[in-house]
């Protein structure tokens, strides 16, 4: 469902103009780019093209150099705030975007429950009652009732990254963002992972994933935007980036890792 703030055909993100530098060298330049409500948009392209960086961005864990960027239908980067009221700003509308790590980055010494409940303790305020509840749903959701009472050390890496899409989902996201999150698995954990973010597309999460995976881009993406040296290079449907790719970088990087 479209949050109310998002006015009638406005995307759910929207980037004018985003660059960003690291010292002299820029790794985003100027990227333009609009995600509709209920999307899956996969990004992909070789290491070092921006993919990741530009995800930092969306929710301003790495503060862009340039440009805008609007999650919905509000500005992240807001350059007029001075800095307490940032922080207000920026953890405000950071409660609209879900985000999950290569490293799954669990508290170690919380159990799984535990793990879940704490963001929407302490960040949104809810009762205990209601976010164990909460959390006890999502755990079902992703195949891990059984390991509630378990903590992270105990789990495999494909049960403590389903664990942190539980996490980031416990905070009732309206995007869920997704950085390599099956790169650190060993091969026979990432279709677990996989399956539960192909189930959250079909309920109509808007996403954008960032992934090596090619065959799940051409299974779930609505559109595949591929990326290299900071900048789009080319973007469409799936059958349309695998099959006919039209730039000569997209054919070669296709070529390399397929």
């Amino acid at each position: 469902m479209k949050p109310e703030r998002l006015s009638a055909g406005q995307p759910m993100i929207r980037l004018r103009d985003l660059r960003k530098r690291f010292g002299r060298a820029e790794v985003l330049h100027g990227i333009d780019l609009d995600v509709a409500a209920g999307e899956v948009l996969v990004l992909i392209g070789p290491s070092g093209s921006g993919k990741s960086t530009l995800l930092r961005c969306i929710n301003h864990l790495e503060k862009p150099s340039g440009g805008e960027v609007w999650v919905a239908g509000e500005q992240v980067n807001r350059g007029d705030l001075p800095h307490r009221a940032l922080q207000r700003h920026l953890n405000r509308v950071r409660t609209h975007m879900g985000m999950v790590f290569q490293q799954f980055n669990l508290f170690p010494h919380k159990t799984v429950l535990e793990n879940i409940v704490e963001a929407p303790l302490q960040v949104l305020g809810r009762p205990r009652e209601e976010a164990q509840r909460s959390a006890e749903e999502l755990l079902a959701k992703v195949g891990l009732s059984d390991k509630r009472d378990v903590y992270p050390s105990n789990l495999s890496g494909g049960q403590q990254q389903r664990v942190a899409i539980a996490r980031a989902l416990a905070m009732t996201p309206e995007v869920m963002l997704f950085d390599e999150v099956t790169s650190a698995l060993d091969p026979e954990l990432v279709g677990e992972v996989l399956k539960v973010m192909e189930e959250l597309a079909a309920e109509g999460m808007t996403m954008i994933v960032v992934t090596h995976e090619m065959g799940f881009a051409e299974r779930v993406a609505d559109r595949v935007v591929f990326m290299a040296d900071g900048v789009i290079v080319e973007q469409g449907k799936p059958r349309e980036i695998f099959s006919a790719p039209q730039e000569e970088r997209t054919q070669r990087f296709l070529r390399d890792i397929l």
